[in-house]
């Protein structure tokens, strides 16, 4: 499917088609950049760049002039690394003259890719500009950079130690069991299967037992804020009594929500599945287990 976007600056219209706009680490994507002079005009080069930028935010605290601390929100952001690709060099157009120019952009081979937080954001765009005398035309288009398994299991991002294992043990409170998760690495907008195997002691009367993926985004600057985020959440069992030994199956699909596992220089993302056992006038018992999420199995 190609997608395209349109502008027009400077005395030239411009339309830019890309194959697709979820792009692969370390993959080329292919697209052609559509240029119209209004005027006579020369051109000393056309260039086509992924550029991507890393927000992140923390706390910052000042010392007013009575000694008095004051705390705020701060936002700060870097330009991550780019590699313009030069589709054409000079060049002079006559009125009304269209030139299609072909290219082929390289993605970084380790993202880092989308993640769309608060606390901290990666994105992506696809930018075409004109070098031109005076003001540069420049057309973008959004991407996203996905995260692959290949990459998650390549050990290249650092993850808890049984994130990437289908089955993982849990316990908590009286509850000993197990979390099997099909598939692994779990991929944001796809469906997929759970069992969940449990023994206690005793049963008990719970308001209902819940699961719950979280994910947990931090900035890891000096004073980095965090937050975290259910991306998905079911009902396994209701009100009554629950306990003893049993296996419950279940399934969902995650939505399209570009939070995957992922790690960059100022900022991470991680993931946990949460079995929590809701009990009235009393601490809720949670079975914790660590999880990975990419954002496309193609890679």
């Amino acid at each position: 499917m190609t997608l395209r976007a349109q502008a027009s600056s400077g005395g030239f219209d411009l339309q830019l088609h890309l194959d697709r706009v979820d792009l692969l680490p370390g993959r080329l994507v292919e697209g052609a950049v559509h240029i119209t002079s209004e005027d006579d005009s020369d051109i000393r080069a056309a260039r086509v760049t992924l550029a991507g930028t890393e927000r992140w935010r923390f706390d910052s605290a000042d010392l007013d002039g009575k000694g008095h601390v004051h705390s705020e929100i701060r936002v700060s952001e870097q330009d991550l690394p780019t590699v313009p690709v030069r589709s054409l060099g000079p060049t002079t157009f006559r009125a009304g003259e269209t030139r299609v120019v072909p290219f082929r952009l390289p993605v970084p081979a380790l993202g880092p890719p989308t993640l769309e937080a608060t606390e901290v954001a990666v994105g992506w765009e696809v930018r075409v500009n004109l070098d031109v005398p005076g003001f540069d035309p420049l057309l973008v288009l959004p991407v996203w950079v996905h995260q692959p398994t290949a990459l998650l299991r390549a050990g290249v991002i650092r993850v808890a130690e049984f994130a990437l294992y289908p089955e993982a043990d849990a316990a908590a409170d009286g509850f000993d069991g197990s979390v099997w998760l099909d598939p692994s690495p779990l991929c944001i907008g796809a469906p997929f299967t759970g069992r969940l195997t449990l023994e206690s002691d005793h049963t008990r009367t719970v308001q209902e037992v819940r699961i719950e993926l979280r994910v947990r985004v931090e900035s890891t600057v000096s004073g980095g804020r965090d937050e975290t985020i259910t991306v998905w959440s079911g009902r396994i069992a209701g009100e009554g009594e629950f306990g003893g030994a049993q296996t419950i199956e279940f399934a969902g699909t995650l939505p399209d929500r570009w939070l995957p596992t992922m790690e960059s220089e100022h900022g991470r993302s991680s993931a946990q599945f949460h079995v929590i056992v809701a009990t009235a006038w009393a601490q809720d018992p949670h079975l914790v287990r660590d999880v990975t999420l990419c954002s496309t199995t193609e890679l």
